[in-house]
């Protein structure tokens, strides 16, 4: 989490509630607000505390550590100096956020980036180009959040709303002028966004994903579509920009029109891009494409269609605010590429081994059929389904394996609180060939693959990449498909 840093000059509650949607006030709007929380242990004196249905067990605690003004949108009174019922105390949050911080992302740069897949790739190459040119850069995302020299490890793809606008914060301390952050549709649905002033939103594509937290496909399509049709349509900046994917089915849900400009990327025709050559191989990308109708070069150790159509997203983007050609020709070819995304794990051994962190159908299914083009030996994947999430795609995603891969080692991905053989059962549903085998541990899985391996094969490792921790129950292991690949390496073969 990144820290609050210098402490943040009071204001007048008054000034805080300014655009509330605001259904009673008892008591004061003059009190001074030293510092805003909805975290009962961080409350100290003078504080504003968002009183929700989650954290209202530690009421008490907050008022014992000094909170002085409540906001909620619950019933019943609470007496502290001033108590504010509003409408949706989740939405209050953030724009409260964004005032106690003087509001950061009015003068600040920043382009946000959602879908099912390609939002941490996409978000790094436009980092990357960026910040090749000299401008100085924050990245918000599901590997780490970042400016300047400062990384901090992500517990969230979109940080909560007080300490997001606690990171714009000292992003423009630290003299940031364009931020890039990833968007998740948890974020968009909990209002996590709210107060955030968007330049820039970018859409990559939607597919089967987190139906275990929406409930259904048409309502993680519309979380979604609100970074462009809510969140985008509300910011202040005076040039607003949607960059969406035009091949995916739907786009549609994503076009707002009203003002918004619109630009669309894809290999289609009826898009502001286009690809002229290209070519693949399991070293990288050489493509011609155009971009609003300029050539630009492609050279990228980026592998696969799917990465294709992250560099066009990048590119397009890039190109609509500004950034010239040759700056964007050599930025992606000096990108190196992003932990844990098809990452190709480096070996004197010359085995083609890669992490990656598909662990959605479709996802798994883009980065095999990759590397099933592109392979001369056979197939491998490791894979498993988290425990606690979306049980559907389990069996989806053992068919897809089973169907491309040559071998499948089915195993443990995050069982959480499931038995992971019960997991691993369900996704062995799907299978429809007898080229698997299943082994629970998730070491020993892997060391398996490995000890499977010939010269020209191709191993993946799928469903946690950057991760560096497995759960296990209610415990938090450490355990990295990296080190584990490298150990094995240098015990198997």
């Amino acid at each position: 989490m990144c820290p609050l840093g210098d402490a943040q000059s009071a204001m007048r509650l008054k000034d805080l509630l300014v655009e509330l949607d605001i259904e009673e006030v008892i008591g004061s709007k003059d009190i001074w607000v030293n510092g805003i929380s909805k975290d009962s242990r961080l409350v100290r004196e003078g504080y504003l505390f968002f009183l929700t249905k989650k954290n209202a067990p530690y009421l008490g605690e907050a008022i014992a550590s000094g909170a002085k003004v409540i906001i909620t949108d619950m019933d019943g009174y609470v007496n502290v100096p001033c108590f504010v019922r509003v409408k949706n105390v989740e939405r209050s949050i953030g724009e409260i956020a964004s005032r106690f911080f003087k509001e950061p992302t009015k003068n600040m740069f920043v382009l946000g980036i959602t879908g099912t897949n390609g939002k941490t790739t996409t978000a790094f190459l436009i980092d990357h180009v960026l910040s090749s040119d000299s401008i100085k850069t924050g990245l918000i995302g599901t590997v780490f959040h970042r400016y300047g020299n400062r990384i901090f490890k992500s517990e969230n793809t979109t940080p909560g709303a007080i300490e997001l606008q606690t990171i714009f914060n000292e992003m423009r301390k630290a003299e940031i002028t364009h931020v890039v952050m990833e968007v998740s549709s948890h974020a968009l649905d909990q209002k996590r966004v709210e107060g955030v002033h968007f330049d820039v939103c970018v859409f990559t594509n939607i597919s089967h994903d987190h139906l275990d937290y929406h409930g259904s496909f048409s309502n993680y399509r519309e979380a979604k579509a609100l970074l462009f049709n809510y969140y985008l349509k509300r910011s202040l900046k005076p040039r607003k920009i949607a960059i969406l994917n035009g091949d995916d089915p739907n786009v549609s849900y994503f076009i707002t029109g009203n003002g918004i400009e619109t630009y669309f990327f894809g290999l289609k025709r009826g898009t502001h891009t286009q690809v002229l050559r290209y070519e693949q191989t399991l070293e990288g990308i050489e493509a011609e494409i155009t971009v609003l109708k300029e050539k630009l070069k492609v050279s990228s150790n980026l592998i696969g269609k799917f990465n294709l159509y992250n560099i066009l997203a990048a590119s397009l983007a890039l190109k609509v605010i500004g950034i010239e050609r040759t700056k964007i020709e050599r930025g992606l070819e000096a990108f190196q590429g992003v932990p844990g995304r098809l990452e190709r794990i480096k070996n004197s051994k010359g085995y083609k081994i890669f992490v990656d962190y598909a662990h959605t159908p479709h996802a798994l299914k883009e980065v095999l059929e990759t590397l099933s083009e592109l392979k001369k030996g056979r197939l491998i994947v490791v894979f498993g389904c988290g425990g606690d999430r979306d049980k559907e795609k389990r069996p989806i995603m053992g068919r897809i394996a089973t169907t491309i891969a040559d071998f499948s080692i089915i195993t443990s991905d995050n069982p959480r609180s499931e038995d992971p053989l019960l997991i691993i059962e369900e996704i062995r549903k799907g299978a429809i060939k007898d080229n698997y085998k299943i082994i629970v541990d998730r070491k020993e899985a892997i060391y398996e693959a490995v000890k499977l391996m010939n010269p020209e094969d191709v191993l993946l490792v799928a469903g946690k990449g950057h991760e560096d921790y497995q759960i296990v129950g209610d415990k938090v292991l450490h355990f990295s498909d990296r080190e584990v690949i490298e150990e094995a390496l240098r015990v198997v073969l």
